[in-house]
């Protein structure tokens, strides 16, 4: 409503209105009337800001949809918006304000993804990334505020050395606020380790089970990693299965080793083998898909009747490698020096169909479980793009002799796996 402009009075009629006596009684009329709608027009302007004030404020609100909340409506609207925004759909972005740490600053990177030690090409550009989901915004990683979140209580990585990989990025995270000590060290890689974080009771570990399922290898005097191993798809892998029952969450993820040369088990008896290497042409080929599937349907199952456990499980999916022009063994390589956009690339075959094993086995076991028990930590997409974050050759000097001279499927340190802890606490603390 446009306001009238205001005039000075005029003599001649304010002159008039004093002789005309007889129409007081009219004046009064019209002057309350006049009143009248003056007030009706300014109740209605009040109403209209303040419509328009609650409704801002709305949307503001539910444009924050990370923020936690303890009124039972607000808590509603958290869920809806957070259903409206998928936090694993987005675009990677510049910020100048990458990384949250470095090789001085945190003394827990594997020396294998100390891609700042080596002299990694580029890392100066391709460390100053973002995760930015559409239509909402992922907050940046609190270390004070997952401390306050897990304090008095335990997470476990169980999975193959991306597990460490995770866990380690956790660590460098942490690390801005406290440091934890080893419990019993051990000096070992592919092991299970345990660290305890003192000031605020909180305890992290990492489970080595590559296959999530029980394994051994097919021979006396075999190599780990190139030789063939016995997988049992049905029956969980005891190194983690038994010590997981007392901690608070359990971040499970493994799939790359399903590549490998293996003979795969159910019911006590050989089912077949994929890449079946030495064994026989009559061999039945399994693809590594469904024994990811098995395995983890397996170890699902697990965790929702293992005895004494109450914890929260989250999934987390394939994060695939990026070797271009061959193989590991054979001269391929990850020479990118910035993330792709998500029109630009796609999920291999493989890393494809290990994906959708394990969100369609995640959703199974939602099913038969409790609300919230288990969530999924969908991080296979925003990783297709970002085929230069990987150590490549820069995990080691180059005069050295190492057996994965070549490495694109574990991450600089840090790097773009440091998103994955800004989505395990948006899960964490929805």
């Amino acid at each position: 409503m446009k306001p009238s402009a205001h005039h000075p009075p005029n003599p001649r009629t304010a002159c008039l209105s004093k002789m005309k006596q007889p129409n007081n009684n009219s004046n009064k009329q019209q002057i309350v009337r006049r009143a009248a709608a003056s007030t009706t027009g300014l109740i209605l302007l009040l109403l209209l800001v303040a419509f328009t004030a609650s409704n801002y404020v709305s949307l503001n609100v539910d444009r924050f949809t990370d923020v936690p909340t303890s009124a039972p409506a607000a808590n509603a609207a958290a869920r809806l918006s957070s259903a409206a925004c998928d936090v694993t759909r987005g675009e990677w972005v510049p910020d100048p304000a990458a990384p949250y740490y470095t090789n001085a600053t945190c003394p827990f990177i594997d020396g294998r993804q100390d891609c700042m030690k080596y002299g990694k090409p580029g890392l100066g550009s391709i460390l100053r990334w973002r995760w930015q989901p559409h239509g909402c915004d992922l907050p940046r990683f609190d270390a004070a505020a997952f401390l306050r979140l897990v304090r008095h209580r335990s997470m476990a990585f169980v999975g193959d050395s991306v597990a460490r990989n995770h866990m380690q990025s956790l660590m460098c995270l942490l690390s801005k606020v406290e440091h934890p000590q080893e419990i019993e060290p051990r000096d070992c890689v592919h092991c299970t380790r345990k660290y305890h974080y003192r000031e605020h009771n909180f305890t992290v570990a990492v489970f080595w089970a590559p296959f999530l399922v029980r394994w051994n290898l097919t021979r006396a005097g075999a190599l780990q990693f190139m030789d063939p191993h016995n997988v049992f798809l049905d029956e969980a892998d005891p190194e983690w299965a038994r010590a997981v029952a007392g901690y608070d969450y359990v971040v499970l993820n493994g799939a790359k080793w399903f590549t490998r040369p293996v003979v795969l088990h159910e019911r006590g008896r050989a089912i077949g083998c994929s890449d079946c290497g030495d064994h026989p042409s009559s061999a039945t080929y399994v693809p590594p898909s469904r024994a990811v599937r098995a395995a983890f349907r397996t170890a699902l199952r697990a965790l929702r009747e293992l005895p004494g456990f109450r914890g929260r499980v989250v999934v987390r999916t394939v994060a695939p490698p990026h070797y271009e022009n061959g193989k590991w063994y054979d001269g391929g390589n990850c020479l990118r020096t910035r993330p792709m956009r998500s029109g630009e690339t796609r999920l291999p075959e493989t890393e494809a169909a290990f994906h959708a094993a394990q969100v369609e086995e995640f959703r199974d076991a939602v099913g038969a479980a409790e609300a919230g028990r288990f969530v999924l930590l969908d991080v296979s997409e925003m990783m297709q793009m970002r085929g230069d974050g990987h150590p490549g050759q820069y995990g080691h000097w180059p005069h050295e002799k190492v057996g994965f001279g070549i490495d694109c499927v574990h991450w600089c340190l840090p790097g773009p796996i440091d998103a994955w802890n800004e989505l395990l606490l948006h899960l964490i603390t929805s």
